[in-house]
C-alpha cells in the first residue's frame, strides 16, 4: 500500500505542467453489519457504525470531444469509536478510479473545469460519478475485553462509489467542489497471518460528503507570462 501511494503522489508531482491536482476532505461514515453483530453478541455493544473524516489527492484529465473526466486517486480516513468495552481505532487507504459524465455538457469543447467561457454553473459543473476501487482497512481495538475472534486487524476489499459533484469555478486558476459519494464494498477479505476461527466476513457501506479543491497549473503557469 505504501509503494502505491508513492507511486501515485509521484505521478500527481510529475504532472505539475501537465495536469491538474485536486485536493479534497470531508465527513465519511463507516458501517459494518456483520462486524457489528459479533461484536453485539460479545459484548451486547458495538463499534460499529461510526464516522469520521477522509482526505484525499487526485489527478485530473479527460476526452477531447466528451465531457467525461478521470480523476485517479489516493485517499486516507480515519474512524474512532469509544463505548463502554473499550475503543476502536479504524483507518482506511483507498486508490479509486473516479469517472465523471456531465450530463448538461458532454458534447462541449469546454477547457473546464476553468470556467473562463460563457454557460450556467450548473449546467457546465453538475456531474454523476462511478468509482471502482480498492480499500485496505486496519482496525485496533483497545479494552480489557478479548475480542479477538470477532473482527480482522487488517483487510482489503474491491468495490466502489456512485455518486454527484458541482463544479464552482472561481477563476481560470481555482475550483471548489462539493461531492457526496455512497462507498459499497460487497465483501471484506483478512489479511491476518492467522485469521481468527470463525470470523465473518461483511460488507462495508459508507457515506462521504465533503469539498474538492482543485488548482490549475497551466492557467498559472499563462497568468505568469502575462
Amino acid at each position: 500500500m505504501k509503494s502505491i501511494l508513492s507511486f501515485f503522489i509521484g505521478l500527481f508531482l510529475a504532472g505539475h505542467c501537465l495536469g491538474q491536482i485536486g485536493l479534497m476532505a470531508g465527513y465519511k461514515t463507516f458501517s459494518a453489519p456483520k462486524w457489528e453483530e459479533s461484536f453485539g453478541t460479545l459484548l451486547n455493544e458495538s463499534p460499529y457504525p461510526s464516522a469520521g473524516w477522509q482526505v484525499g489527492m487526485d489527478y485530473w484529465f479527460r476526452l477531447k470531444k466528451r465531457r467525461i473526466e478521470f480523476t485517479p486517486e489516493v485517499s486516507f480516513a480515519n474512524f474512532k469509536q469509544s463505548f463502554s468495552g473499550g475503543e476502536m481505532a479504524m483507518r482506511q487507504f483507498g486508490f479509486h478510479f473516479n469517472t465523471a459524465v456531465y450530463l448538461f455538457d458532454l458534447a462541449s469543447d469546454c477547457n473546464c473545469p476553468t470556467f473562463s467561457k460563457d454557460g450556467n454553473v450548473l449546467g457546465k459543473g453538475f456531474f454523476l460519478e462511478v468509482s471502482p476501487g480498492i480499500t485496505y482497512l486496519s482496525n485496533e481495538f483497545a479494552g480489557e475485553t478479548t475480542v479477538g475472534p470477532y473482527y480482522p486487524e487488517k483487510s482489503m476489499a474491491f468495490g466502489g462509489s456512485i455518486g454527484a459533484g458541482l463544479d464552482i469555478g472561481f477563476s481560470d486558476l481555482f475550483t471548489v467542489t462539493p461531492l457526496a459519494r455512497f462507498y459499497f464494498y460487497p465483501s471484506t477479505n483478512s489479511l491476518d497471518n492467522l485469521q481468527p476461527e470463525g470470523i465473518e466476513e461483511t460488507e462495508v457501506k459508507q457515506i462521504f460528503a465533503g469539498l474538492r479543491f482543485r488548482f490549475h497549473f497551466k492557467e498559472m503557469a499563462k497568468a505568469r507570462y502575462r
